[in-house]
């Protein structure tokens, strides 16, 4: 039994330990009697397993290696195990190296395509400016321009800006608000003389300016226009004081532009009733002061200006009062002016002419031999005797065979005549005749022929009238 118990306790011990339950230190384990760890597979890694079993050999050549460091050491190996799948560090400087050389050179060619833009906007912009520079330069002092003249009118009191819009629509110019840059860089008056003018887009700016000044005038005359002067008569007594031509004045009269609200109210249709001149009435008869040099233009833009001012607001109203057009009060006036013997009589025979045009059915016509005297005069250039055939002489001024007034006035108007047209005397005459500066009235016509055959035959009046006064 001794032996048996003896056996048994060399069983269990271990060499170099004491026997099992006394106080000995428990035996060392070797790296072949450690147990393998299972194998562990990391996903794009490695396996541990494989470098754990490697190690025991060079663990053992080693020399022992104590718990802690081997611990520490299986901890460094599951750690690197665990990201195996990731880049190690200097595969991952790499990557980092990578991408910041890509973002460089990213920005390198932003940069680039940024200085090309900038360099290409910049051409483009002096290019254009180039070219603006030399466009406007060629309109400034027209170095290659067509010289083709257009005809151009500068109205009266025109503005720079007028003037400007002209050139550019009749291609003069290129650039109209370049032009009013010009002139007001350069201070120039803009004191534009009205007129028809040839001019050439081979002018430069400077050129184009000065054509359009009054030229330097020679000499003043006064020109004192009468009461009742016709349009013809007005006409040569400018000529004859060497102040425009006759044509032109023709040309002026009935087709230059005036901006004034009575020739716009003037029918647009006055050649179509047989009117002479469309300002007939308007050339205000008065005294003035022109240029020798001064335009037609301008002569009979003075006359206008003049009739505005006598023709104010209250006028209008007192033509509205009595339902007459400006024209018509104004073509009314100049009957009464060529009919009355004196401004005394300007309103009685204004009564009569208005007291017949209330009465049509009575007296459709005005039986004016003054209307008659107008187309004679303008035609021959004379003032005639009116004579029964002439009474008959088939024109729309013949206020014998047309009802109503003529087509427009026979003559310039005084200011009396005006106001007497406006504002008639009541009275029942019908008619009146004129004989040495006198005026009869008649309120039938039995009288008023006894007192024309009165006239002829000397009684009251040793010279026969030269007019048989408007029977009216």
């Amino acid at each position: 039994m001794n032996d048996d118990r003896k056996k048994n306790e060399r069983e269990l011990s271990v060499p170099g330990s004491g026997p099992v339950g006394e106080n000995r230190p428990a035996p060392s384990r070797s790296a072949e009697n450690r147990p393998r760890r299972a194998v562990r597979r990391i996903p794009g890694g490695t396996e541990t397993a494989d470098k754990t079993a490697k190690r025991p050999a060079e663990a053992s050549a080693a020399g022992p290696v104590s718990p802690k460091k081997q611990s520490r050491k299986a901890s460094t190996r599951i750690n690197t195990a665990v990201v195996a799948g990731a880049p190690e560090p200097g595969e991952a400087m790499r990557v980092k190296k990578g991408r910041d050389a890509t973002e460089e050179e990213g920005r390198h060619v932003s940069n680039i395509v940024k200085v090309i833009a900038y360099v290409t906007f910049v051409l483009v912009i002096s290019v254009l400016l180039s070219i603006f520079v030399i466009m406007a330069a060629n309109d400034i002092y027209a170095f290659v321009k067509s010289d083709e003249e257009v005809e151009i009118t500068i109205p009266e009191e025109a503005t720079i800006e007028e003037v400007a819009d002209l050139l550019g629509e009749n291609r003069i110019i290129k650039y109209p608000g370049l032009f009013k840059l010009y002139a007001k860089i350069k201070k120039d008056p803009c004191d534009f003389r009205a007129g028809t003018y040839t001019v050439s887009a081979s002018l430069g700016y400077k050129e184009l300016l000065s054509s359009f000044k009054p030229k330097a005038l020679s000499g003043v005359s006064w020109v004192t226009i009468p009461e009742g002067y016709t349009t013809d008569e007005i006409i040569d007594l400018l000529v004859e004081k060497g102040i425009g031509e006759r044509d032109r004045y023709v040309e002026v009269i009935n087709e230059y532009d005036f901006d004034y609200w009575f020739v716009r109210e003037i029918p647009e249709n006055w050649r179509e009733t047989g009117r002479i001149y469309r300002l007939d009435g308007y050339l205000f008869p008065d005294s003035y002061e022109f240029y020798n040099a001064s335009s037609e233009e301008t002569v009979i833009n003075r006359m206008l200006r003049r009739f505005s001012a006598i023709f104010t607001k209250d006028y209008r109203l007192g033509a509205e009062e009595i339902g007459m057009t400006v024209d018509q009060v104004i073509t009314l006036a100049s009957l009464i002016e060529k009919e009355a013997g004196t401004p005394a009589d300007f309103s009685i025979v204004s009564s009569v002419f208005h007291n017949r045009m209330a009465s049509p059915w009575d007296y459709p016509y005005l039986e004016s031999d003054a209307t008659i005297v107008y187309v004679i005069q303008h035609e021959t250039g004379k003032r005639p005797r009116l004579s029964s055939d002439d009474l008959k002489m088939d024109t729309p001024y013949n206020s014998y065979t047309h009802e109503g007034l003529p087509p427009g006035p026979i003559a310039s108007p005084s200011n009396s005549a005006i106001l007497a047209a406006l504002n008639p005397v009541d009275s029942g005459y019908y008619f009146f005749v004129s004989s040495g500066g006198r005026t009869y009235f008649s309120v039938t016509r039995a009288e008023h022929e006894a007192k024309v055959a009165e006239i002829r035959a000397g009684l009251d009046d040793p010279d026969a009238p030269e007019e048989d006064g408007g029977q009216n």
